[in-house]
């Protein structure tokens, strides 16, 4: 899969759980926790009233997506990023933008020598 395709399936993915058509921004945080590991929160607009995106309603092959994605755009080290928030507008428009966390990756480390 491409960059692009990923990011219209996460688009896509946002658009089908939010449950009102009078939203105007989205977002999507994302989190690799670990080796194949993907925690994600959202959040949308509705009437200048911040709700929870229902995540859990989220198809379960953007755990996979996500992780593919990270390993396109970190390939050769020069994309260091462990969080992410994906924002998406109504008519289709998107940002991506990348984080890097270094207190998350001390932890990730320090949980996995347990």
């Amino acid at each position: 899969m491409t960059v692009d395709e990923i990011y219209l399936k996460i688009g896509q993915e946002i658009v089908n759980v939010i449950e009102t058509d009078n939203w105007r921004n989205a977002r999507l945080e994302f989190e690799i926790e670990g080796e194949g590991v993907v925690g994600y929160t959202g959040d949308y607009l509705e009437n200048d009233e911040t709700k929870d995106m229902s995540v859990e309603n989220i198809d379960d092959d953007i755990t996979d997506w996500l992780n593919e994605l990270h390993e396109i755009t970190t390939e050769g080290g020069n994309n260091k990023w462990n969080k992410s928030v994906f924002s998406l507008t109504p008519d289709g428009k998107y940002d991506m933008e990348f984080i890097w966390d270094q207190e998350l990756q001390d932890e990730i480390e320090r949980l996995s020598k347990r």
